[in-house]
């Protein structure tokens, strides 16, 4: 490589060095946290509603609303936090990567963009802290 070529290379890395937030190891949570002091949970058990208002939680399962999953949290003594509303999908982006490769296969994010593997995907998913979610793979709206 030339000396320019190299040079734009090195300033490129550093402007995207520079233009990348600082995130402190508490803000690399992954999820939301649900805040289960609004439900009834006593040692007797807890009253919860049948309504189907599915939350996926981190463990990467479904839990029909909001209140059973606090109930099966306490329970099992966890504090696990929720990924997003709706039904989990089948994307993991438990661990994940900072750095990606440049394969192609998209995968389609509950914010309308189409990103360029598993890895682009789970990166976005990091950084909106868990409220972003898979929609499915593939663009995410098919142009006639």
């Amino acid at each position: 490589m030339n000396c320019i070529t190299t040079f734009a290379i090195l300033a490129l890395a550093a402007m995207t060095w520079a233009a990348t937030p600082s995130v402190t190891s508490g803000d690399r949570e992954i999820g939301i946290e649900v805040d289960c002091t609004k439900y009834n949970i006593t040692s007797d058990g807890i009253a919860c509603t049948k309504e189907w208002a599915p939350i996926c939680g981190m463990d990467l399962k479904t839990y029909g609303n909001e209140c059973m999953f606090c109930f099966l949290n306490r329970k099992k003594g966890s504090q696990l936090r929720k990924l997003h509303n709706n039904e989990c999908r089948e994307v993991e982006c438990t661990t994940y990567s900072e750095i990606c490769t440049m394969e192609y296969m998209p995968h389609c994010g509950s914010d309308g963009t189409v990103y360029g593997n598993r890895c682009s995907f789970c990166n976005a998913v990091v950084m909106s802290r868990g409220t972003l979610y898979f929609v499915k793979y593939g663009p995410c709206s098919e142009s006639p």
